[in-house]
């Protein structure tokens, strides 16, 4: 009888401890699944390019009748050197530039946005600067696809899925260490369910932003090469009805002294004219350390480049 008991006794124990067991391997698969969860969420909502208004001096500005009137130097047949820029002295300038949208699910600039300047940030900041500043040594290389290239990047695009246009043009515009950083990050399409997780409670403007890079990422796992479609998905069609809270063409006063005041055309050319006041001997005005931001949250963040637009 008090074998029988005992073997109970340990059958029972042995049960007891399998189903504890059990218990607790579910309780690490669930904490494990929702870690993983997070750490896609997380990765989904974290900006490449975090540059935004706030950003801005927004107490040093004039409006833009400021310089009406003055005789602007053009800076389009002035020698520019990619260390120095255009070295410039007092008086008021002007340049022509082509320019990258650095937002993606927001409205192309229209005269009514204004725009100041910020510097470039975010955990993107060194492949975004190294694709847009080494465009001017390799001038053949379209605009749009180097702007391909920027918009996958600023969606955190799965650098496998590029197609081999844009894997080409980010071989000859990054370094070999770039180039392994860029390989190793990025994100697949995500499904529905998990992009409505990982936009719950967010701003609308932000959740939009989210769709755009999420429709872009679907953009490179597909066999599509279109820039128009890609194009399309990046950007909100139509005019911002966001009234903006300073003047196309107002000028700020930038961290070196001068000011410039900043006038797209689009997203991808920009007027940009400078005043260089008479208490500085010379400034370094480089066009790529630049990024116009509008006062509008839902209107595109614009990076300068080196390259001239002029006629």
């Amino acid at each position: 009888m008090k074998k029988i008991m005992l073997t109970l006794f340990i059958a029972t124990a042995t049960l007891g401890n399998a189903q504890i067991l059990n218990m607790i391997k579910d309780k690490v698969k669930d904490k494990t699944m929702s870690f993983a969860g997070d750490k896609v969420v997380n990765a989904i909502t974290t900006e490449a390019i975090t540059t935004n208004f706030k950003d801005c001096n927004t107490v040093d500005i004039k409006q833009p009748e400021f310089a009406s009137g003055k005789n602007f130097v053009s800076l389009c047949r002035e020698s520019f050197n990619k260390d120095t820029g255009y070295v410039l002295t007092p008086g008021y300038y002007q340049i022509q530039l082509k320019s990258f949208c650095l937002k993606a699910g927001t409205y192309a600039p229209s005269k009514g946005d204004g725009y100041l300047f910020a510097p470039l940030k975010g955990p993107k900041e060194e492949i975004i600067n190294a694709l847009v500043k080494n465009w001017y040594n390799h001038q053949d290389i379209p605009q749009e696809q180097v702007q391909s290239l920027v918009w996958a990047v600023i969606a955190k695009s799965s650098f496998k899925n590029l197609n081999t246009e844009s894997k080409l043009v980010a071989a000859r515009l990054l370094s070999k260490d770039q180039l392994l950083k860029l390989s190793k990050m990025g994100l697949d399409f995500i499904p529905a369910d998990i992009m409505s997780k990982a936009k719950s409670n967010l701003p609308q403007p932000v959740q939009i932003a989210l769709d755009a890079e999420n429709k872009i990422r679907n953009f490179f796992s597909s066999s599509s090469s279109s820039y128009a479609e890609l194009e399309r998905l990046a950007m909100i069609s139509g005019v911002n009805p966001e009234k903006s809270a300073i003047q196309y063409g107002t000028w700020g006063l930038h961290p070196d002294g001068y000011w410039v005041a900043y006038e797209p055309h689009g997203y991808r050319e920009m007027t940009v004219k400078i005043f260089v006041p008479e208490n500085l001997t010379s400034v370094s005005f480089i066009p790529s350390d630049q990024v116009a931001v509008p006062a509008n949250t839902s209107s595109q963040r614009l990076m300068l480049s080196d390259m001239l637009n002029c006629n």
